[in-house]
This record gives structure tokens, C-alpha cells and sequence, in this order.
């Protein structure tokens, strides 16, 4: 079956040839279940579409012994120069499928940084007078790699249960920390982008990081790898900034490591907004349930941090406060819309 060409149909929109295409494959792997997974059986069972929906969401079949064909011939052996100079994509292909087998409990991002690097290690070593002497240090590159994604994603988890969820308005909320951070990597997006953005990814710490630590890892880089390619389909029909569109753009691979390390865009310049434009204060707020006015305390933080990239977390905190505060006392007001209207001219909502 030729799956890359069923997945580039599948996204051209071809529905029709897309679905055969797709019952094609699960009749396949149906009909190799005995050689290709134990955990396909019941879900082979099932009629369309669930059939197909249970294979891909079916836990991975059990490492198989490989110890009679190690690793070690794609960084010890003498003739892994040649092999990559005379079939290269054959030989990178052979090694992604050696080393994921090897390692189902690794998320496919991760994988993939791995065979990039290898890609890139051979691409240099093979040039040098002694290449084994260069490519012989690739397992522990490889185990570097992962350690790295590992610790990305120990961090994120460990920042979430360090911030928790409480108050909003506190700068010590992980969500509070998201918009500021997302806001200063894309300012161009729209204060509602910003917000969906960083609520998926709080969405996606709050699934993932109560996992143990396997399903934890593969969790946060499976549900980054959507969130993110939904940002550079974003970028794609509307650019953002010339960051993004190099992580969108440089490396699939590296997508995520290379957002989490996205600073602030200083090439941004805010127009200067009035203080109704950055808030909304009005009578409707006191009817609101408390998600609305999370969303507006959020909007209200993302075009803060557009005007002041660069100012301290104290300084939005104290401004989101103010505006919880301000809903407080004027919905308890016997004129409400009177109290906003009074109150707004006083706010705080711009920096001087």
C-alpha cells in the first residue's frame, strides 16, 4: 500500500478516493495483522469507520527482540559511508525504521529529531579522512537528543504543577505565563488567536503531564506537533513574522524545540491603541460566566504585553487586578453601566 500517496490525497480534499483509499489500507493491514501487530484483532472485528479509527488509536505491539541485529552497524560499521553515499535514502530509510522499532516508546517527533541528526552527522563525517572516528560517537547524540526532548517536556510539566491554576489575574498562573510568553514569540496574531493558542496549550499540559513520565513525553510532543502545525497553517495563508515562519518552515523535526525557544519578536512595532480598544467594561460583564470573563481578563493581558513587550510581570498583573476588581464593585452597583462608564475614564488599562 502506498500510504504517503493516500495521506497526499487525503489532503488535497479528494474524499471519495480518500475514503476507498483508506478501507484499502485497513482491509491490508487487516490481512497482515499476524505479521504486523497483536493489538489489531479486535479492532479488525469492527466495522467501518470504527475499524479504522480503533487501528490508529490501538497501543503499540510489543517491542520484539532485536537483539541478534544491533544498532551499532549504522555507527560502527566501516562501510556506513558507502552505503550512504551510493543508496542514501534507502539507508536513512532503513535506519528510521531500525531505530522505531527499537523505540516505540518514543513519540514520532522525537524519532524523526533523531534521524535528522544522523542525517546530518553522516553528511559531515563522510567528508573526513577517518569517518568512523566521527560517526562512532552517534548513540550518544542520539541518546543526547532524546534527553533533551525529555527535558523540555519535564520542564513544561514542572512549571504547570509549579504555577498550578489558580487565580488568573495571578502572574504565577500557568496560563497568565502562556499569553505573556505567546504574545511576545507572535504579536501579529489577534488577541482571540493568542487566547485559543495558549488554551490548547494549557489544554494539552493539563491532559498529558498527570501521566507517567513514557506517556507523558509522547502526550505533550504528539499534542504539540497539532497545535503547532495549526500555527504554521495559520502562518501559511497569513504570515505572522519571520520566526515563525522559520520554525514553521527550517525543520519538521525540530518544530517544537525551536517555538520553545522563540524570544521576543523585537521587529514588532504596536499601534498605539486606546484604552476601549484594549478593554472591554461594560454592564453585560456581570451576567457573564466566569469563563467569559477569564477570556476578557486574557485579551486584556495579550494586548498589554503587545504595547510593553519588555515590561516587568508585575506590571500586567497589577492592571489585570485592577480590571477584576473594577467587575466586582460595579456589578454590585445598584447603576452598573454608570459605574463602568465612571470607572473606565480612571483605569489603568495603558501604560504610561
Amino acid at each position: 500500500m502506498d500510504i504517503k500517496n493516500l495521506h497526499q490525497i487525503c489532503c488535497e480534499g479528494n474524499a471519495v478516493v480518500c475514503v476507498l483509499g483508506r478501507s484499502q489500507l485497513m482491509d491490508y493491514i487487516c490481512s497482515k495483522q499476524a505479521i504486523l501487530s497483536s493489538k489489531f484483532t479486535p479492532c479488525c472485528e469492527l466495522p467501518e469507520p470504527f475499524r479504522g479509527e480503533c487501528i490508529i488509536n490501538s497501543e503499540n505491539d510489543d517491542k520484539p527482540d532485536l537483539s541478534s541485529l544491533p544498532l551499532r552497524r549504522f555507527t560502527e560499521d566501516q562501510s556506513v559511508c558507502k552505503q550512504f553515499t551510493d543508496k542514501q535514502d534507502f539507508f536513512l530509510q532503513r535506519f528510521l525504521y531500525e531505530y522505531s522499532r527499537r523505540h516505540p516508546e518514543l513519540a514520532v517527533p522525537v524519532i524523526l529529531r533523531v534521524d535528522t541528526v544522523y542525517q546530518s552527522l553522516l553528511g559531515k563525517c563522510c567528508k573526513l579522512e577517518n569517518p568512523l572516528e566521527c560517526y562512532s560517537h552517534g548513540e550518544g547524540i542520539f541518546q543526547r537528543v532524546v534527553r533533551e526532548s525529555h527535558e523540555r517536556v519535564k520542564n513544561q510539566c514542572d512549571l504547570r504543577e509549579k504555577l498550578g491554576d489558580s487565580n488568573f489575574h495571578d502572574r504565577k498562573h500557568y496560563s497568565f505565563r502562556l499569553v505573556v510568553l505567546y504574545t511576545k514569540k507572535a504579536p501579529q496574531l489577534s488577541a482571540q488567536e493568542l487566547i485559543v493558542l495558549t488554551k490548547n496549550m494549557a489544554a494539552a499540559t493539563a491532559k498529558c503531564c498527570p501521566l507517567n513520565q513514557e506517556r507523558q513525553f509522547v502526550c505533550m510532543e504528539d499534542s504539540a506537533k497539532l497545535i503547532l502545525g495549526a500555527l504554521c497553517r495559520r502562518h501559511e495563508a497569513e504570515p505572522i513574522n519571520a520566526a515563525v515562519g522559520h520554525c514553521c518552515d527550517d525543520s519538521y523535526a525540530f518544530r517544537k524545540p525551536c517555538f520553545d525557544d522563540l524570544q521576543v519578536d523585537g521587529t514588532y512595532i504596536s499601534p498605539p491603541l486606546s484604552c476601549d480598544q484594549v478593554i472591554s467594561l461594560k454592564e453585560d460583564l456581570c451576567k457573564a460566566p466566569e469563563e467569559e470573563l477569564q477570556t476578557e481578563k486574557q485579551k486584556l493581558l495579550s494586548n498589554l504585553v503587545k504595547q510593553k513587550p519588555n515590561a516587568a510581570e508585575m506590571q500586567f498583573q497589577s492592571i489585570i487586578v485592577n480590571f477584576a476588581h473594577l467587575v466586582e464593585i460595579c456589578c454590585q452597583a445598584e447603576k452598573s453601566e454608570m459605574c463602568f462608564q465612571e470607572e473606565v475614564s480612571l483605569f489603568p488599562c495603558l501604560f504610561s
